[in-house]
């Protein structure tokens, strides 16, 4: 009798399931609201340290990607991988985490530096975006949300071109031939990753002029949705209604499936109404993870090699 109370209070239930969404993505605005207070705290202190404008410019662009790095590193280990760690009882973490996160700092870097090394060039060019927010009115209110969304358009149709051309899928399949998905073992090839910034955030840098903060939220918002589709533990799934509007973990986990009824299905990274609007929608009917990967492809086996396969002739081999 008391066993059978044990399994039925660890069953899962719409309630728990919603009161365990509240919670997590409560936690994850909150850290939003940190990184915006300490984004602008580094720039005064800089603004009071510094005099000459482009030694400011300079460090403004490394802060901005140093406080984008750090808000995602902390929601990837602190919300992501303990939630997933602790189903293995706190075993096996070089087995399970040890290649994602010696790849994904690569690409992470390169884009860190790539992404400041943009804002200081147009800043110092004096570039200016082409909407201006003080043009906006009271659709300034609305404007993180419109961004979110065209962020999730752009996003999708160049997923979408990265499984559709060859030269693209040369990049992308990096990411595709991970097996046993979790939010660090998620990683891409540091050439979809410049892909990403030269068609998405650049443009998006150029379309209106977002403050740097802004920006870094925006962009870091897109990075930990990303990291956090491929985590592998239940408890982080979202109510199912939501998947209707919201892409979580296990929507995202038959994008990666090895079963050919899902093939080129689950495109969106954080909006899934677009897969539903193009046609490229697989509702998943159960609660549980997929098989990943693709068959007959040889996992990545060393930094040299992650970097390389691309540009072999064969990249499965």
């Amino acid at each position: 009798m008391i066993a059978e109370q044990d399994i039925k209070s660890n069953e899962r239930t719409p309630l728990k399931d919603w009161l365990r969404f509240i919670i997590i993505f409560a936690i994850i605005l909150v850290a939003a609201e940190f990184l915006l207070l300490s984004n602008s705290k580094i720039h005064n202190e800089l603004a009071y340290l510094l005099d000459e404008k482009s030694s400011l410019l300079v460090f403004n662009a490394i802060a901005v990607a140093l406080s984008n790095a750090l808000f995602t590193l902390f929601i990837l280990i602190a919300l992501f991988a303990v939630i997933e760690w602790r189903h293995l009882k706190f075993n096996s973490f070089r087995e399970r985490y040890a290649d994602g996160l010696i790849y994904s700092s690569i690409a992470l870097s390169f884009s860190i530096l790539i992404q400041a090394g943009e804002y200081y060039a147009f800043e110092a060019l004096g570039v200016k975006p082409l909407i201006s927010t003080d043009q906006l009115g009271p659709f300034l209110i609305a404007l993180p949300l419109i961004y979110l969304f065209i962020l999730g358009l752009m996003e999708y149709w160049v997923h979408r071109a990265l499984h559709h051309y060859e030269i693209l899928w040369r990049f992308h399949s990096i990411h595709h031939q991970i097996e046993h998905l979790n939010a660090a073992r998620s990683y891409s090839h540091i050439g979809e990753t410049f892909l990403y910034l030269l068609l998405i955030t650049t443009p998006l840098i150029l379309l209106v002029d977002l403050p740097q903060n802004h920006i870094a939220l925006v962009t870091t918002f897109y990075i930990i949705s990303n990291y956090y589709m491929h985590s592998d533990s239940k408890s982080l799934s979202f109510p199912a209604p939501l998947r209707y509007i919201f892409a979580d973990n296990i929507y995202h986990h038959y994008h990666h499936s090895t079963d050919i009824q899902h093939f080129g299905k689950n495109y969106a990274s954080f909006l899934s109404i677009f897969d539903r609007l193009f046609g490229t929608q697989y509702m998943p009917k159960e609660e549980k993870f997929p098989v990943t990967g693709i068959d007959d492809y040889r996992p990545i086996e060393s930094i040299t090699d992650y970097i390389s396969r691309p540009f072999k002739s064969e990249i499965n081999k």
